[in-house]
């Protein structure tokens, strides 16, 4: 089913409740959690896939908060997004979306939030990952806040070892996010940053973008590229798919001597805020490092934003990589990194 399927179905459901696939309803029993009724709420929920992946609150700007957690590349899924903001605007969402009331228990994740007053919304993440997680926009005082919150085995580690991470990264590193809190038991994983207020990147933003991994490289240092994590990962790649030219080019480049340090692991315009002021930040680091090859995380944008925005072709995406490393300011990125 398309989006745009999925939109004309959730507009015309305006009086029914909302249906859950079996997924959702798994993350959502164990986003209730147990014990006590602490609350139930209301909300205007819009589907994908016949998925849930959004719950919008009827409170407007927490429904926008919501709304802008959702960074989707297509033009058709941004459409829907402009339509669906038109009706938050007017507060016709909670009319024209199907609805569902969703209770919360003493002993769940809401509830440790403080997050039961009506005033928070969620986007759940991919159905058919093990590490499925919820991430929460909500009202604390006058300041907007977004929790990440994992709940199966995999979600709890993933969100675990991203916090870890963040918290292990240099506290002036330009992009990182400010960590407000964070808490893992054997129920959930979670962590607390403040609501950042930007739109992903553009072309025109290229040299802003570049400016923070120019920024990171001097939190780096030299060594060999076989000692990095990521070189064993794509070796075992590579040997596992019997990948012989891949294998034989990492096995030539192994005592290569690169800049490893601060690594995001998936740099790319989704996960990437530009503000109204030109500050950037960088979102979702659960794939980070502390000693991978930096160089990388630009390449990882420059094939993503290609193939998945720009629909390049495969033989027109490297064009593209070749021909920036071939400039001036590929090639000096590339000597410093």
């Amino acid at each position: 089913m398309s989006d745009v399927e999925n939109m004309n179905k959730a507009t015309t459901q305006t009086k029914g409740e909302a249906m859950y696939s079996q997924a959702d309803k798994i993350v959502l029993r164990d986003l209730e959690g147990e014990g006590e009724l602490c609350s139930t709420e209301r909300f205007a929920c819009l589907y994908k896939n016949g998925d849930l992946l959004l719950a919008l609150p009827e409170d407007r700007e927490v429904a926008m908060a919501t709304l802008a957690l959702y960074q989707p590349q297509s033009f058709r899924a941004r459409l829907i997004v402009e339509l669906i903001r038109l009706l938050v605007g007017f507060k016709l969402h909670v009319k024209c979306l199907p609805s569902r009331k969703i209770t919360f228990r003493e002993q769940g994740p809401i509830a440790w939030l403080k997050a039961d007053s009506g005033e928070f919304g969620f986007l759940l993440g991919n159905p058919s990952s093990d590490a499925r997680c919820v991430i929460i926009a909500r009202r604390e005082g006058s300041e907007l806040i977004i929790d990440k919150v994992g709940m199966s085995i995999a979600a709890r580690e993933s969100v675990k070892a991203e916090f870890s991470i963040m918290l292990g990264l240099p506290e002036n590193l330009p992009g990182l996010l400010d960590l407000r809190q964070y808490d893992a038991n054997e129920h959930w994983a979670l962590y607390s940053c403040p609501m950042i207020e930007g739109k992903s990147p553009q072309n025109c933003h290229d040299g802003l973008v570049l400016e923070v991994l120019h920024n990171w490289a001097s939190f780096s240092h030299k060594s060999p590229f076989s000692d990095s994590e990521h070189w064993r990962i794509a070796k075992d790649y590579a040997d596992r798919y019997n990948f012989r030219k891949g294998s034989m080019l990492l096995d030539e480049w192994k005592d290569l001597r690169v800049m490893t340090g601060v690594m995001h692991g998936d740099f790319s315009p989704w996960n990437i805020k530009v503000t109204s002021d030109g500050k950037v930040v960088v979102v979702d680091w659960e794939y980070a490092s502390p000693s991978g090859p930096g160089v990388w995380d630009w390449l990882h944008y420059l094939l993503q934003r290609a193939t998945l925005v720009e629909k390049m072709s495969p033989s027109g995406t490297l064009k593209l990589c070749r021909s920036w490393a071939s400039s001036a300011a590929g090639k000096m990125f590339m000597d410093e990194t």
